[in-house]
């Protein structure tokens, strides 16, 4: 990479860490290692990202975030229902991520094991307004705690699932990975139904109160 003098936004921190990848075949494993490609200083690095965890997390956030400023140019989306815009939010962000298929590729086999990787995508991610909906009567009392919104977290999840698929997807034009989101949004929406949730919760409050009265 050539030598730069300016100093380093977040988005040019991204940019170099992807270049690195494309440059030399495998991914920057420390802070040293893209400060030696960027020419950059410790200091400047520091001022964006706390170590090189952070940046890997922020890099996956950012193709979120680049998603949600598509929809947010839409004036219909509003006027769709959640599970539409759940669709449209998936849609835009598969075709946000297709520009860097390969980088992805290589990202995730390094990082699909580390616990460490995976609950600062989460975090991060849980910052974002990703949450077509409430679930009415449906808070578990252990998300609360955590200040996680249930509705979020689902949806967050279920992104992440269709990237893995689609990064492993080789049919034609990715036409699994159409038929894959639609099949699991069909299913989430069902399972996520509020009337279904409330008939599991009174089924869980008879099961618990016969047990117990069986076994007292």
């Amino acid at each position: 990479m050539a030598k730069r003098t300016k100093k380093f936004n977040a988005k040019d921190w991204i940019k170099a860490y992807k270049e690195h990848l494309l440059q030399y075949g495998e991914l920057a494993k420390d802070i040293k290692t893209l400060l030696h490609f960027t020419d950059q200083h410790f200091v400047d690095f520091k001022t964006h990202f706390e170590d090189i965890e952070l940046l890997e997390s922020a890099i996956v956030c950012s193709y979120f975030e680049e998603s949600l400023k598509v929809l947010a140019k839409d004036k219909n989306f509003n006027e769709l229902s959640s599970k539409e815009q759940h669709l449209a939010f998936l849609y835009v962000l598969m075709e946000v991520i297709s520009n860097d298929e390969i980088f992805l590729e290589s990202m995730q086999q390094d990082k699909i094991k580390d616990p460490g990787f995976i609950f600062n995508v989460q975090k991060k991610l849980n910052k974002l307004n990703i949450n077509w909906g409430e679930i009415e009567g449906w808070k578990p009392e252990i998300l609360e705690k955590l200040n996680l919104n249930p509705k979020q977290s689902v949806y967050v999840n279920h992104a992440i699932t269709c990237i893995l698929f689609y990064l492993k997807d080789k049919s034609e034009e990715k036409q699994d990975t159409d038929a894959f989101i639609e099949k699991t949004t069909d299913l989430l929406f069902k399972l996520s139904d509020t009337s279904t949730l409330n008939s599991m919760l009174d089924l869980g409050k008879f099961m618990y109160s016969r047990s117990k009265a069986s076994f007292s």
